[in-house]
């Protein structure tokens, strides 16, 4: 949140700054355009009033008598109304004033004769001058101030607008900024809404799953005693029975704390053979009840004595959920094999059926939790077979089985062989 934030805001800052630039840069060249049209008007009152004089002293020079209307310059200020951004013009001749069209109270800048040849400007005039010769023993300097309101009032104007489109900007910006941030601010709250109800869909799930796995060992004991209290006779069997299913209340409950707290790993060593017979044990009856046929192998490369370094509570509970879900897999008259097989990292637990099998995208998910393709599943059966392979140090693996279905293999590592102890001599 605060990163994107702090993106919003440089973006912010960023575009405020291009709109700065781009109008400081307008603003420059706008003003440079200003500046080279009012030396071009300059200029132009310049070459006019130049031509106008030296036409009138070559006039006057072939004249035989001078008419006394162009004895002086006067007839120049008529023709001077053509060009109305003149403020004024000073004609001088070897010092003397020709013409003056400057008004009466108008006053010029302080050393205005020496600085008009490069150009200046005071109060919204220019001030420009020039020396020629009109003719070889006439020459003249000319002053002009050339009126530059019209310029000075246009690039106000710029600037003005410029700083609107500034101001607007910003808000804009700013706006959006601000809306931004209120978005995120709203995204923020959404996503923290929904990570709320996120958990508690989670703890739904957890807690079908716990009153699911519960039920069936409360459903066993609810029997047992009921039929001990119908027949008045405490049978050994049934009692035996239901302190097995107490006994596996008991186990569900720690693992369950223990899949909530993390896996508590507490190692010992077990006979491969040992588990594989106590999941036949207990699998045989179900599968035929469903009409299955479940095969033991105990796997060809497999001594009867390897033994592992595990806990055997979660090595069991990995794989009763394989065989389970293989169970839920397979049609009426399929198989499932379940067999062990010596690798080099271990001994693996193997688990086929003859079912539909799995799509490539149900392979990439099926490890994932919550992920499941049953109806009334919970998706945490083989996310938490792949935790117990990972906590030991194990892996788990799917395949495509020969059988037709999937083929699961949970390997575990730390074998111990008793067998070549007991192979070795004896001193």
């Amino acid at each position: 949140m605060k990163s994107f934030l702090s993106q919003a805001s440089s973006i912010f800052f960023l575009a405020l700054s291009v709109l700065l630039i781009s109008l400081l840069v307008e603003i420059s060249y706008f003003h440079q355009v200003i500046q080279k049209n009012i030396a071009l008007k300059a200029q132009s009152a310049l070459n006019f009033l130049g031509a106008r004089i030296t036409a009138y002293v070559e006039t006057i020079a072939l004249l035989p008598e001078v008419p006394d209307y162009l004895k002086d310059l006067a007839w120049l200020t008529d023709e001077l109304q053509s060009q109305p951004h003149l403020v004024g013009v000073i004609v001088e001749e070897k010092g003397r004033i020709l013409l003056n069209t400057f008004p009466t109270n108008f006053e010029l800048p302080p050393g205005v004769f020496k600085r008009c040849y490069r150009g200046f400007e005071k109060k919204e005039v220019r001030y420009v001058c020039n020396k020629f010769e009109a003719l070889p023993d006439r020459h003249f300097f000319l002053l002009l101030g050339v009126d530059v309101s019209f310029e000075k009032k246009a690039f106000r104007n710029l600037l003005f607008l410029s700083f609107c489109i500034l101001l607007a900007g910003g808000a804009l910006l700013g706006a959006g900024l601000y809306y931004v941030e209120k978005l995120a601010r709203r995204q923020e709250e959404l996503e923290r809404r929904l990570s709320a109800s996120e958990k508690l869909a989670t703890m739904g799930k957890i807690a079908a799953m716990v009153a699911h796995e519960i039920r069936n060992p409360l459903n066993s004991i609810v029997m047992a005693l009921q039929l001990m209290r119908e027949t008045r006779h405490l049978s050994p069997e049934l009692l035996e029975s239901v302190n097995r299913e107490a006994q596996r209340l008991t186990e569900l409950t720690e693992e369950l704390l223990s899949y909530a707290k993390g896996f508590e790993i507490r190692p010992e060593l077990v006979e491969a053979q040992e588990i594989l017979k106590e999941l036949a044990l207990r699998f045989q009856p179900k599968a035929r009840a469903l009409g299955l046929t479940l095969q033991l192998e105990p796997g060809p490369n497999v001594k009867l004595n390897v033994k592992l370094r595990v806990d055997r509570r979660w090595v069991l509970r990995a794989v009763e959920n394989l065989l389970r879900n293989a169970l839920e897999a397979t049609p009426a008259g399929g198989k499932i094999v379940l067999r062990l097989s010596l690798e080099k990292d271990g001994v693996c637990f193997i688990v086929e059926d003859s079912g539909p099998g799995l799509s490539e995208e149900e392979k990439k998910h099926l490890f994932k939790p919550f992920y499941t393709t049953k109806e009334s599943g919970f998706g945490l059966g083989l996310y938490l077979v792949r935790q117990i392979a990972e906590a030991h140090g194990g892996r788990v693996s799917l395949e495509d089985s020969p059988l037709g279905g999937a083929c699961f293999k949970i390997c575990f590592p730390g074998i111990e062989k008793d067998h070549e102890k007991d192979a070795s001599p004896h001193r």
